[in-house]
């Protein structure tokens, strides 16, 4: 699959040391927890929602607009638990989808709309919904 020129305007994102490309417009809940290892590109409108747990997105990835990626969680009788989430390398997650999984292997498309229920480990193409 080839993927088209992404154009977007210089002054609305935060380029940091690694080539990332962050949006001025997404939200990053719990920044601390949050590794973007290089050359990833977080479009307006998304959430990443470090503050449940680490989430860790790999090299050369897109998350287009209004995409929220959070990581999974587990009811246990005591409440809930979240874990990880590792996003892969080069993996573009289209507009308005939720990622709520365990994992997300390299090489990945997920499709508009798309919803990754949680504690799924993806190493395959998603299409549109």
């Amino acid at each position: 699959m080839e993927l088209s020129e992404l154009l977007y305007n210089k002054s609305e994102y935060i380029e940091t040391a690694s080539g990332n490309k962050v949006s001025r417009q997404s939200v990053l809940c719990g920044s601390q927890n949050i590794v973007l290892n290089g050359k990833t590109l977080v479009m307006n409108d998304c959430i990443i929602r470090g503050d449940l747990a680490n989430v860790r997105v790999g090299r050369h990835c897109v998350i287009k607009s209004r995409s929220v990626i959070r990581p999974p969680f587990k009811k246990f009788s005591k409440g809930v638990a979240f874990f990880p989430l590792h996003i892969g390398d080069h993996v573009f997650i289209e507009e308005d989808c939720v990622v709520n999984a365990a994992q997300i292997g390299s090489y990945v498309h997920i499709g508009k709309n798309c919803v990754i229920a949680s504690s799924l480990v993806n190493s395959q193409n998603v299409r549109r919904n």
